[in-house]
């Protein structure tokens, strides 16, 4: 298959959902903020493994799953505006558009991440075609996944690392910063699809690797990209001195520890019903531009 166009087809549905699902109501400026970023574009690869990871253990609709799925979006999205403050990243380009701070002020940036993801837990709280049991296992997979044990605590490590050069702290950094969101999505489609057991423990080692391998392929993009189709500034991260698998392992290594991580990734899903999309997404992830 054409994993490419699979992508970008799915991408088109889950826009014209989120453009849905965007919040109304005043202060205008905050809600103007909040849409500028949740429409600037993207993969939109978190709520695509939602959908993908249930369809992988037999799910055959996807219509009481879908705001679920967007809901991982408004917290990617959150996570990037603050990732772009200057007391961050302190980056000026996004997906080839001006940061939301550069256009609506530091503070309304702030509070529009802030504003993104406590409306992704009502989204998910709302839903009334899922069972509360698993509605409240979804809540909680996605907060350890995306706070203080997961992406949060990883942003912090990074931070606090820029100037080290360690083995264990790059890994720690980008299990923590990137794949434990990523392993969250899939963890969320096994349950929304009734997974059993030892379907829900592969899509959850198979998120573990491919977030690790999507984070490889980031650091190396970063350092070899093409920034017009990056959308963003690149050699950010040698600038920074920041703790990346190219630092610590060289590109050319760091490359054969992505590809090591998509095949420990496909050999996990084998087990499933229909890991074929999902087996393609893990190529794709290391083999993408941008």
């Amino acid at each position: 298959m054409d994993i490419r166009h699979f992508l970008a087809k799915q991408s088109v549905f889950i826009n014209e959902r989120i453009k849905k699902l965007i919040p109304k109501g005043t202060p205008e400026k905050l809600f103007d903020a909040m849409a500028y970023s949740l429409t600037a574009g993207g993969k939109r690869l978190r709520p695509i493994l939602v959908i993908e990871s249930a369809k992988a253990v037999g799910k055959e609709s996807i219509e009481e799953i879908i705001d679920i799925a967007v809901a991982t979006e408004f917290i990617h999205t959150y996570s990037l505006i603050h990732d772009d403050l200057p007391a961050l990243d302190n980056d000026d380009l996004r997906r080839g558009k001006s940061t939301c701070h550069k256009v609506y002020s530091e503070a309304i940036a702030l509070l529009a991440g802030d504003g993104l993801q406590s409306y992704a837990y009502e989204l998910i709280s709302q839903n009334k075609k899922v069972d509360p049991a698993k509605l409240v296992k979804v809540i909680y997979l996605l907060a350890h996944g995306t706070g203080i044990y997961g992406m949060v605590g990883g942003q912090a490590a990074d931070i606090l690392h820029e100037k080290e050069n360690s083995f264990d702290d790059v890994q720690f950094i980008h299990t923590h910063k990137t794949a434990k969101f990523i392993q969250a999505c899939c963890q969320i489609g096994a349950v929304l699809a009734d997974a059993t057991e030892k379907e829900e423990s592969a899509l959850k080692n198979y998120g573990l690797y491919i977030g690790l391998a999507f984070q490889i392929q980031d650091d190396i993009l970063d350092e070899i990209g093409d920034e017009k189709k990056l959308g963003k500034k690149t050699k950010k991260d040698r600038e920074k001195n920041k703790l990346t698998y190219p630092s610590v392992y060289g590109l050319e290594k760091s490359k054969e520890i992505a590809e090591e991580y998509v095949q420990k990734a496909i050999s996990e899903i084998k087990v499933l019903k229909n890991p074929e999309i999902l087996i393609e997404l893990a190529k794709f992830i290391i083999n993408r531009e941008v």
